[in-house]
Formats: structure tokens, sequence, C-alpha cells
């Protein structure tokens, strides 16, 4: 990899201005994943000195720089307040505490990593994405779009509400990625479940959620029905980490124990 020059922006709109002078010029955030790439570069910049990396909350919202440390952000008392710790307990099973000192939200979530814990810890919640200029899109129409947003993210928008979350990756060491991993909530009144690593980016299973939230009661046969639904609705693949089939029984199993724990 070769990186031809380093700028430090003074502004988001000298961010975006160099940034949009050559499709080569690359936005640093954590840098843990650029050599990963394999490309070369012509700039590289360096956002650490806008303020990003701060998080606040209002009565409504809590708001994440995009330069936030998944470090800080799994250990920030207002993350960990969000339904009782998922969203922070999804981000702690990223890697080690080393690797994690050092990687963004924010360039976690644009890099639309298939593999992601934040991305699946944070799809079945209410997250708005802020970019600069002035822009902003749900974390699912974000995974959705097809090409290159020509902007900068700015900050991660998650609504609050009643309710509570579940995650779960499964994998085959402590530091490994995910074979594939759950994210599940019940957040005022309403399912929500988000399946990734399956090996593709992670998705809402819409239909199981439909179903879910039309019944008047559920309980353990439509929690076995729901996580059954998923597996139709959603592709799951073989890759060298596991098959297709391994992944979807997977999936049964833990969908309808995602479903029985954010019921209780």
């Amino acid at each position: 990899m070769k990186v031809n020059e380093y700028y430090r922006a003074s502004s988001l709109e000298d961010a975006y201005r160099k940034l949009q002078e050559d499709p080569r010029n690359v936005i640093l955030a954590g840098g843990l994943w650029i050599k990963k790439m394999g490309q070369d570069v012509n700039t590289l910049l360096d956002l650490s000195t806008l303020g990003l990396n701060q998080i606040s909350e209002t009565k409504s919202e809590v708001i994440i720089g995009s330069m936030v440390t998944q470090r800080d952000f799994e250990n920030s008392p207002i993350v960990r307040n969000l339904f009782n710790d998922s969203i922070a307990f999804a981000t702690r099973e990223v890697m080690g505490v080393n690797f994690r000192n050092i990687a963004t939200i924010g360039g976690s979530i644009m890099g639309r990593y298939p593999f992601s814990d934040v991305i699946c810890g944070l799809l079945p919640y209410d997250v708005t994405l802020e970019f600069y200029p002035a822009q902003t899109m749900s974390l699912e129409d974000y995974l959705n779009y097809r090409g290159k947003i020509n902007a900068i993210l700015v900050a991660i928008h998650i609504k609050k509400g009643n309710g509570k979350g579940f995650y779960k990756k499964a994998k085959t060491t402590a530091l490994d990625f995910p074979i594939i991993n759950f994210a599940i909530a019940k957040v005022d009144g309403n399912y929500r479940i988000a399946i990734g690593a399956r090996p593709m980016v992670a998705s809402l299973a819409h239909k199981a959620m439909d179903y879910l939230n039309k019944e008047a009661k559920v309980g353990p046969e439509q929690y076995k029905k729901a996580a059954e639904m998923a597996v139709e609705e959603l592709s799951f693949l073989d890759n060298k980490d596991a098959s297709a089939e391994y992944r979807t029984d997977l999936t049964k199993v833990y969908v309808r124990r995602g479903l029985e724990e954010v019921s209780k």
C-alpha cells in the first residue's frame, strides 16, 4: 500500500473539499482496515481535530460522533444505559481491547463490513446517520444503498425507547470474526430481528418481524415460527468458516432464544 499525502483537515468543509479532489482520497478514521484494502491512496484525510469524538444525549436520542472509538463507545454510561447494555455489548465482542482502542464507530459503519458486530448490533434500533454536507439516512437504507455515499459521516443518532435487546455472536475463538451474528430487540412493543455475517452484511428479517408485530399474543410457538421465517427470508451462504446449513441451524436456535430473552 502506498500513500502519497497525509492531510489533517481544519474543518468539515475543508475535509469535504479535499475528499472531492481525487477518487483515491480516503478518510483515515481508525485506519485499521485501510491497509487490508490493498489499494494505493492519494491522500489520507485525518478528521481527528474536528471534535467528532464526543458522545452526547438529548431527551429523545443518543448522539455518537463518527470518530468515537469502539472502546469509548462500549464504556460510555450513556450507551450502556440503552436497551439493557445490548448495543455496547455487541461492540465489546469486536476483537481485543487494543483493536477497539483504535477502531472508530464511524469507520465500522462506513465500511459496511459483512462481519461487523457494530453494524449488526445497531441495526435493530432506530438509527439515523448524519452526513456532511447536510444529509441524513437510516442505517438500514445506508446498508442497502448501492454505490458510494459522496459525503462524510459526522454522527450516529440512536433513538431512545423502552425495551430490551439481545446480541449473540457465534465464533470459533474469542478474537475471531463471527460465523454469524444476531441482534434482536423489543422496543416500544415492536420486535426487530437483525442477522449478519451470513456471510453478507447484516439485514433485518422484515417478514418475521411483521408476523410477530401483528400477532395479538406471542409465545414459544410464535418465536419458533418467526425464526423459521427469518431463515426462509434471508440468504445464507457457504464460506471457509461455515456452511450455509450450519448458519441456518444456528439462526433457528438463536433467533428463538433472542425473542424469548427480550420478551421477559
